[in-house]
């Protein structure tokens, strides 16, 4: 279950300090995240409570629930460069389950996340939020292809 608060009410249901202080930003507000059913979490962690800030902006860091966010900015800034984020993904992990997020969880994700404009920064913040949750073989192929296109420029290397 989610809940969604602003920053003043967030402390008072027990918000720890780390989060209620960022929260405070303008435009920012606290998520409650009580793990459950519903949520798909497992049983023995029903009941569990994790906070953070939304929406996520890029290169927020990793608190183990910006995983949709981070999904959905790369879905985005590679449509717009007729890049399939999806297929990335399935190349990437060819040992996983395919790659799925459907429009319901897309939409849910857009009312958390953030999405930047395409730009070098956005890009290179994509990478890095990848790496932040540990999808590292997506990074390294995503950057890969990225230079192909030319959206990222070639590393120099010394």
């Amino acid at each position: 279950m989610k809940e969604s608060m602003p920053w003043f009410s967030a402390r008072a249901q027990g918000c720890p300090d780390q989060v209620w202080y960022v929260a405070r930003e303008e435009g920012k507000s606290v998520l409650k995240i009580t793990w459950d059913q519903a949520g798909g979490f497992p049983a023995h962690a029903w009941g569990y409570v994790q906070w953070t800030v939304r929406p996520f902006t890029q290169g927020q860091g990793c608190d183990g629930t910006i995983d949709e966010s981070v999904h959905l900015i790369g879905l985005r800034l590679c449509e717009q460069l007729g890049l399939d984020y999806a297929a990335l993904n399935d190349e990437a992990y060819p040992k996983e389950a395919p790659f799925e997020f459907s429009l319901e969880d897309q939409r849910e994700a857009e009312r958390e996340t953030e999405i930047p404009p395409l730009s070098i920064a956005a890009l290179r913040l994509l990478l890095e939020d990848l790496t932040d949750i540990n999808n590292h073989s997506l990074r390294a192929l995503l950057e890969e292809r990225l230079i192909e296109i030319g959206a990222l420029p070639t590393p120099v290397t010394a």
